[in-house]
């Protein structure tokens, strides 16, 4: 594509930011492009999941009677069939799924990606915020409170036993307030990563050719995991937020 015919879709420092995290990534697991580790790696061991029992998936060699091929079958499943019966699924029919999905994202990103990312933008976190501000208010009023009772002990108005159930009580609301408040930030933290991810993903897509062939580098970037639904559907849940189903085997 023209940049210079196109408005663009990310400005130049999400593009940087985005390009950064690819290397980050690349850096982080100590892997350089074409070289034989990067060559040996298995982008899918560890992130297929059973949607049966919850266990990842193994790869392995099936034997035909002309040919042999890569398959995936779940650990809980090989251990014992009768605790879970999910049946494995064909190496060459995920990667299928996934360029047949990315493909979809290609075709029709404005869309999928392009509304997502402005709903994600415009709930950045307005009404967390006023959240954690009350919560910051409750606490300073629990202070004021705790104060309050320890003038009221030094002059005489209560005794010990009542001072120690009344500040105790303070003290462990007090805390609840604290874990509410850091379990906000920690969800708005979540939400600034996804708007990160979509706009890495929807500057792939929509720069992007229609795929023919199957990328680890591209799995690793985009995809979280994969959730087998059964032999014929899977589920790629992405980096972004998203999770896009997929028939395999048909």
């Amino acid at each position: 594509m023209d940049s210079d015919h196109h408005e663009a879709i990310i400005s130049h420092e999400d593009f940087d930011a985005a390009n950064a995290l690819v290397a980050q990534r690349a850096s982080e697991k100590g892997i350089e492009k074409g070289s034989g580790k990067y060559q040996q790696r298995y982008a899918f061991s560890g992130k297929i999941i059973c949607g049966e029992c919850g266990n990842t998936f193994k790869r392995r060699i099936h034997t035909c009677t002309t040919y042999k091929y890569v398959a995936w079958t779940c650990n809980t499943h090989l251990k014992d069939k009768a605790t879970c019966s999910m049946k494995y699924v064909r190496d060459d029919e995920m990667k299928a799924a996934f360029v047949t999905m990315l493909n979809k994202l290609i075709y029709g990103h404005r869309i999928i990606l392009s509304p997502y990312l402005k709903a994600l933008e415009n709930s950045s976190g307005d009404e967390a915020i006023q959240r954690i501000q009350h919560l910051e208010l409750l606490l300073a009023q629990n202070s004021e409170q705790r104060e309050t009772l320890t003038k009221l002990m030094a002059q005489g108005y209560i005794d010990q036993i009542l001072y120690n159930q009344e500040t105790n009580a303070l003290l462990l609301r007090a805390e609840t307030y604290r874990s509410d408040i850091e379990a906000i930030t920690i969800c708005m933290t979540g939400d600034a990563a996804k708007v990160t991810e979509t706009n890495l993903l929807l500057h792939f897509v929509s720069h992007t050719d229609m795929l023919t062939y199957y990328s680890e580098e591209l799995f690793e970037t985009y995809a979280d995991r994969i959730e087998v639904i059964s032999r014929n559907e899977i589920r790629f849940v992405m980096k972004c937020g998203l999770t896009f189903t997929e028939r395999i085997g048909d």
